[in-house]
């Protein structure tokens, strides 16, 4: 919080700091901006005095990073932001990160540690604060105009209020063991986590945020009980006025005030490059899962952000995303799978299964379908604006059955060139249903998905199996996110309905480099270079469900819908295989895969591992 009258038991409010001589410039403005407030405060003995520290680094200040303990440690530093009580970025945070003291930080991981024994985890709002974030506090105190967040944060006060009881000017964070945290309550896998109702939100200034309130019910005092309980076994102590407020004891430094900028960790290991280049995804956002795959182990396997961000549910590798054109390389293997099988081959003459199509079809195969050299036009651009409700692959198959009825209805002659196509891939759907006797769905889930052990995967239909663990999608809007999971495409099965997580797609990853599934003349197909599709930045051409490079040393396929954007990339030489799935508009994520690979590659170039 923003406080420091509590029994941190050190009355900071009541000490003056003296100046240390030889501080920097911009150290002694934060100083006198932080510690002139003091002036009409109690002389201080001089045993009490604070001091700032002259540490220049988090581990000069013997700070360590939370989740160099705690990896998957929940977080929503709120201050990095602008959801907190002053509505912007807070000086001093330069990333979202919770660092404590090591004593502090490692009593914070055993409370983790026997939360998640319960099925509960942590959440964490704020832990170390530089002194110059206090400052920036105590000069939007001081800005009477400025009353942006009064209703999300002291609706009952106004604000020349909130000095000495709820803002101080000297905080105990900036000793470094003093965190703001609730409690997450998970499923029986521990996925799904959630926060617990505690009554009030993080940083309400007002009675109700008192641990003991009479003005919240028995469920919610029984859950800041949980988390009092949790917090007081590893010497943790409440501050009473605030539910989220802990301070450690004893404290390892009670006199000492630290003013480096909260970052994130800054040395060159695999997981920290991970952390910093997954930071976008990370807090109170819409998320992401990743997953490194590589001699056949998880390397990394863990969520970022919300996967809803109205019920605050973390993502994690149970999150199951709808993975847009990432579903590709299952449709082309359903296919391939039929053909290996022996029910059809990839060479047949559409018509011979879709027949209802227009004689101008009959120069259309199967293969072209799988390869985006089909010609046919894309349905997004025939169907009518607005469309009613959500189009299916059937509706797909009827536009286009419209539209080769009509003169010069390709955009190409059919195998003559790349185009990549939804349509084509809508195609395949029902070519499966028509060879297979059985709807898609079914099909991939009785061939593919429990044969591989992917029991949360699922090619969603209306009033088919719920999918667990669901992430919605978002976009960005207005500087907000706006819930954008649907729109009128999104039903449609072949060219990007199958929602996933990480760890089923691991089991998939895996299954692509052995025979389970596949022959080895059908992976041969799945990953041979079937058609080019550009020269530049570098060669790459498209398989059957799969992009690849000139060198085959790099496979892959992105995924975009509204709400979702895919990375699947795999290098099968190193037996490296990097997974990012994201429930938000933007960016895809092809980049930000290739980026960790490269930290796991040995092949990288120097500089790049």
């Amino acid at each position: 919080m923003t406080h420091d009258q509590q029994g941190d038991q050190h009355g900071d409010v009541a000490r003056r700091v003296p100046l240390l001589p030889g501080r920097p410039r911009v150290m002694r403005h934060v100083l006198s901006v932080v510690f002139g407030l003091f002036a009409v405060a109690a002389p201080a003995h001089a045993d009490d005095a604070m001091r700032l520290s002259p540490s220049a680094s988090m581990e000069q200040a013997g700070l360590v990073d939370i989740r160099s303990l705690v990896p998957d440690l929940s977080q929503a530093i709120a201050y990095a932001g602008r959801d907190n009580f002053v509505g912007a970025p807070v000086d001093g945070y330069e990333a979202p990160r919770c660092w404590l003291k090591r004593e502090a930080a490692e009593a914070l991981a055993r409370v983790e540690a026997a939360l998640r024994e319960r099925h509960l985890r942590l959440r964490v709002f704020d832990c170390y604060r530089p002194a110059r974030a206090v400052a920036h506090f105590m000069r939007w105190v001081g800005d009477a105009a400025d009353v942006r967040t009064r209703a999300a944060h002291y609706p009952g006060l106004d604000k020349s209020q909130l000095p000495g009881e709820y803002i101080a000017p000297v905080s105990g964070h900036s000793r470094g063991a003093t965190v703001d945290l609730t409690v997450l309550r998970c499923d029986a896998g521990g996925a799904g986590c959630e926060p617990l109702d505690m009554g009030t939100a993080f940083d309400f200034f007002d009675a109700r945020a008192n641990t003991d309130s009479p003005d919240v019910d028995a469920a919610q005092r029984a859950n800041r009980q949980v988390l009092r309980e949790a917090m007081a076994g590893q010497g943790f102590h409440n501050y009473p006025m605030e539910w989220w407020h802990y301070g450690f004891r004893p404290e390892p430094s009670p006199h000492t005030l630290y003013d480096v900028p909260v970052s994130a960790p800054a040395d060159g290991t695999p997981w920290a490059a991970i952390e910093r280049i997954m930071q976008p995804y990370d807090g109170d956002v819409p998320g992401a899962s990743l997953l490194v795959f590589k001699d056949g182990k998880a390397l990394v396997r863990r969520g970022f952000g919300r996967s809803d961000l109205a019920r605050g549910t973390d993502a994690g590798p149970a999150t199951n995303y709808r993975l847009a054109s990432v579903t590709k390389p299952f449709t082309a293997a359903a296919i391939l799978l039929l053909a290996q099988d022996g029910k059809l081959s990839i060479d047949d003459p559409l018509r011979r299964w879709l027949p209802s199509l227009p004689g101008a079809a009959d120069v259309i195969t199967v293969r072209q379908l799988l390869d985006h050299t089909s010609g046919l036009p894309d349905y997004e651009d025939l169907m009518p604006k607005p469309y009613e409700g959500q189009i299916l692959d059937a509706g797909v198959l009827a536009l286009l059955e419209q539209r080769l009825a009509l003169p010069d209805p390709f955009y190409f002659p059919p195998g003559s060139t790349y185009r990549y196509s939804n349509s084509g891939y809508a195609l395949l759907a029902l070519v499966v249903e028509r060879a297979s006797g059985m709807a898609f769905a079914d099909y991939l889930r009785t061939r593919i998905f429990e044969p591989l052990g992917m029991h949360e995967t699922h090619a969603r239909v209306e009033g088919g199996p719920a999918i667990p663990h669901r992430a919605w999608g978002y976009s960005a809007v207005d500087g907000g996110w706006e819930r954008t999971d649907q729109n009128a495409y999104s039903a449609v099965l072949g060219d990007g309905g199958i929602y996933s997580n990480i760890d089923d797609l691991a089991r998939w990853n895996a299954a692509l480099d052995d025979d389970r599934l596949f022959s080895a003349d059908t992976r041969a197909l799945a990953f041979g270079k079937q058609v080019r599709v550009a020269v530049e930045p570098e060669a790459t051409y498209y398989g059957f469900g799969w992009r690849v490079t000139e060198a085959g040393d790099r496979q892959w396929h992105n995924g975009e819908s509204i709400g979702f954007r895919n990375a699947f990339v795999r290098w099968p030489q190193q037996r490296l295989a990097v997974i990012v799935l994201s429930n938000r508009n933007d960016p895809t994520p092809y980049r930000t895969a290739l980026e960790i690979g490269a930290l796991f590659r040995q092949d990288a170039p120097a500089g790049h591992r």
